[in-house]
C-alpha cells in the first residue's frame, strides 16, 4: 500500500470536506478547516451514540442473561441492571458473547408438530432490514441459475443427486439453508434439523422457447414473495436439449464444441431471500457444493494468507497507517455525509418522468445475461485508458454509457408521441447517481465467519456526458476516465461503512415505516445499483457434471428502477439485468448496448494511449 504523508492527507480531506460544508472564506484556513471539520464530525457522532446508548441502557436493563455461578457449578439467570461493567470479569466475557452474538435464550421450546427443539440463530442486522425494507412490488429476492452440460449418454441431475449435493455440502455445513424466520420475533433464525427437501426444491418441465420462457421464469422469482416463515430459499430442477433453455448460450456451445460431446443440458434455478445471505455467502455457499470445494476453499485461504503477509508492517508504517486511518474516518466521515447530504437534498433521476409517463404496468420486470468479455481483456482495456483503472470502473462505466442510449430511446418517443406537448419533458442531465455495494472484509469470508450480511454501499455521482458533448455523441473513454474519478472519490471516504451502520442501526432500534422510508430516500435518486462478485476462476462440477454457466439477478431496492450483477467465471466476465420495465422495456437491447459501450472502449483504448499515468 502507498502511504501519503499524514500533512498531505491531512489537507486533502479537510479541504476537500470544507469546501463543501463551509464558505470559501473560511475553508482557506488550513487549521480552522480542520477544527470544523472535526468539530462537526464529533457534534454528528456525539448525537448518535447518545440515542444508541440510550436506546441500549433501556434494553440492558431489562434484559437477563445465563452467568456460571463460580464453584457450584451450573449457570444462573440474573437481570441486566447499570452495573453491567462488574459483570465482565466474573463472566470471563460470557454476557457479552450473549449480548451481541446470541439471544438471551436461543434454544426455544418443542415445535408443536414434532416436540423437537428449535434452535434459534439472531439474524445479521443487513438481513434483518432487507427483511423490513422489503415492498409489495420490491421483495428482496436474489435469484440465480446454473446450467450444466450432461455427457453424452449420461441422464441429466435429477432430484435426488441434487438433494444428496445440496443437503451435504451446504445445507449440512451451512444451518441457514435449513432455516425459517421465526413466527413470533422476526429478529431470530429458527434452524430445523432435517427438513424435508421437497419443501425447497421440485422438478418443472424444461423451458422451451429460447430464453423466452427462462426469462419469465426468472422474472416471477423476482417479484413474488417467498414465505419466510416457512423457507428462505427455493430450487426448481429441469433437464431437455443443450441450449434449448438459453442458459448456454449458442456461442458458448459452439466456442466450447459441447455439441460433439454432449446432448442434454441441466438448469438448477434457484432464490433465496436476501435475509439468509449475500452474494459473497452465496458464492462461498455454491463452492462448497462442487466437486472442487476443496481447492477452491484451499485458494480463498491463500488469499487471506496473502493479505495477512502485507499487514506485516515496520513500527513506523504502523504509525503511519493508524494516522492515515484516524484522518480517513474522521474526516473521511464528515466529507462522506456532507456529500451524502448534498445529493439527498439536490437528487434527480430522469427516470421518475419516463415512469411516470409509462403505459407499462408497475411491478413489472426486465432481465437479460450475456457474457461480455474475459477478465485479461477487460483488465488490459481499463490499463490502456487509465493506469489507475480498475474492471469495476469499465462495469459502471459501460452502464452508465447503455443508460444514456436509454434515455435518448425515451426522449425519442416521447418526440413522437401526440401527447409530448402535454407532458413534461424527459431530459438527460450531465451527471446521475449510482449505488455500488461493498462487502465489508473485501469479498471473503474469514475463517470461522458464517454466512450472512456483510455489506455497505456508497453513492458515486458518475457522468452520463461531457459539457462539450451532445447526448447523441459522447466520447466513451472520456466517460470512463469521469466514472473513475467518481468511484475513486466514493472509495477515499467510509461511506460504505456509515451506510452499514446506518442501516444496522435502523434495522436495530427504528420502527419499520423509518426503515422502508430510509431505504428509498437514502439512495440519492440513484438510477441503478451496480454489483460485482467474484466467481470460480476455474470451470467447476457437481457430482460429475460440469458447470457451463452461472449468473445472478440483483433484488431492486425500492425507488432504483435498474440493477446489474457483473461477474465472473473461469477466466470470463458476465453480466445480469434485472431492470423495472417501465425505465427498461427491453433489457436485452440494454445488455447489446452495454457490450457496444465496451467495444468503443477497446478501439478508444488502442488509439488514445493512457493520458492519467
Amino acid at each position: 500500500m502507498n502511504f501519503m504523508s499524514p500533512s498531505a492527507a491531512l489537507t486533502e480531506y479537510a479541504t476537500a470536506t470544507t469546501m463543501t460544508l463551509f464558505p470559501p472564506a473560511i475553508a482557506s484556513s488550513f487549521w480552522l478547516t480542520t477544527f470544523l471539520s472535526t468539530g462537526v464530525f464529533v457534534a454528528l457522532t456525539a448525537v448518535f451514540y447518545h440515542i444508541f446508548a440510550g436506546r441500549m441502557a433501556e434494553v440492558l436493563s431489562k434484559l437477563k442473561v445465563s452467568v456460571p455461578c463460580g464453584n457450584e457449578g451450573g449457570t444462573k439467570d440474573i437481570r441486566l441492571g447499570r452495573n453491567i461493567r462488574k459483570l465482565i470479569p466474573a463472566t470471563g466475557g460470557n454476557v457479552w458473547w450473549q449480548l451481541f452474538y446470541r439471544s438471551a435464550s436461543d434454544l426455544s421450546g418443542g415445535s408443536e408438530s414434532s416436540g423437537d427443539r428449535v434452535l434459534r440463530r439472531r439474524l445479521t442486522s443487513i438481513g434483518r432490514f432487507s427483511l423490513r425494507t422489503q415492498t409489495e412490488r420490491n421483495p428482496s429476492i436474489i435469484s440465480f441459475f446454473l446450467a450444466f452440460s450432461n455427457q453424452r449418454g449420461r441422464d441429466g441431475m435429477n432430484m435426488k443427486e441434487l438433494e444428496w449435493v445440496w443437503r451435504k455440502r451446504v445445507m449440512d455445513r451451512h444451518e441457514r439453508f435449513r432455516s425459517r424466520i421465526c413466527e413470533e420475533d422476526d429478529r431470530f433464525f429458527e434452524v430445523c434439523d432435517k427438513p424435508p427437501f421437497d419443501l425447497y426444491a421440485k422438478d418443472v418441465a424444461h423451458p422451451k422457447e429460447h430464453r423466452v420462457e427462462l426469462n419469465d421464469r426468472i422474472e416471477h422469482l423476482l417479484t413474488s414473495h417467498l414465505n419466510v416463515r416457512k423457507r428462505l430459499w427455493e430450487a426448481k430442477l429441469s433437464t431437455g436439449p443443450l441450449g434449448s433453455s438459453g442458459a448456454i448460450s449458442t456461442s458458448q456451445i459452439e466456442s466450447r464444441n459441447l455439441k460433439d460431446k454432449c446432448d442434454t443440458e441441466t438448469v438448477a434455478l434457484f432464490r433465496i431471500h436476501h435475509a439468509l445471505a449475500d452474494g459473497v455467502s452465496m458464492s462461498v455457499a455454491l463452492g462448497d457444493a462442487t466437486d472442487e470445494a476443496e481447492e477452491l476453499n484451499h485458494r480463498i485461504m491463500s488469499e487471506i494468507e496473502k493479505r495477512k503477509l502485507s499487514t506485516n508492517l515496520t513500527l513506523v508504517q504502523k504509525i503511519k497507517m493508524a494516522l492515515f486511518m484516524f484522518l480517513f474516518y474522521i474526516l473521511g466521515g464528515v466529507k462522506a455525509l456532507a456529500l451524502q447530504g448534498w445529493r439527498c437534498l439536490v437528487a434527480f433521476s430522469p427516470f421518475d418522468i419516463v415512469m411516470a409517463q409509462s403505459n407499462i404496468l408497475a411491478g413489472r420486470r426486465s432481465t437479460t445475461w450475456k457474457i461480455l468479455s474475459s477478465t485479461n481483456n477487460i483488465k488490459e482495456v481499463a490499463k490502456s485508458i487509465s493506469k489507475s483503472a480498475t474492471l469495476n470502473d469499465v462495469s459502471v462505466a459501460i452502464v452508465t454509457g447503455a443508460i444514456r442510449r436509454q434515455l435518448v430511446e425515451h426522449q425519442k418517443a416521447q418526440k413522437l408521441s401526440s401527447e409530448s406537448k402535454k407532458v413534461d419533458p424527459i431530459v438527460i442531465p450531465s451527471r446521475v447517481n449510482v449505488t455500488i455495494p461493498v462487502h465489508l472484509n473485501g469479498g471473503v469470508l474469514l475463517p470461522g465467519e458464517s454466512l450472512g450480511n456483510k455489506i455497505g454501499a456508497f453513492v458515486a455521482s458518475v457522468p452520463l456526458t461531457e459539457k462539450e458533448e451532445t447526448a447523441d455523441h459522447c466520447k466513451a473513454s472520456n466517460r470512463f476516465k469521469g466514472v473513475s474519478k467518481a468511484l475513486k472519490e466514493g472509495k477515499s471516504t467510509p461511506a460504505y461503512l456509515i451506510a452499514w451502520t446506518m442501516a444496522k442501526f435502523t434495522s436495530d432500534y427504528a420502527p419499520e415505516w423509518f426503515a422502508k422510508w430510509a431505504m428509498r430516500n437514502g439512495n440519492a435518486k440513484s438510477v441503478c445499483v451496480i454489483s460485482n462478485v467474484k466467481g470460480f476462476p476455474f470451470k467447476v462440477h457437481w457430482v460429475g457434471r460440469r458447470l457451463e454457466y452461472l449468473c445472478a439477478f440483483l433484488p431492486l431496492p425500492p425507488g432504483i428502477p435498474i440493477g446489474v450483477v457483473v461477474s465472473s467465471y473461469d477466466g470470463e466476465i458476465g453480466f445480469t439485468v434485472d431492470a423495472d420495465k417501465r425505465a427498461v422495456p427491453d433489457a436485452d437491447r440494454f445488455g447489446e448496448w452495454m457490450i457496444d459501450e465496451f467495444k468503443r472502449l477497446e478501439q478508444e483504448a488502442r488509439v488514445s494511449p493512457d493520458t492519467d499515468g
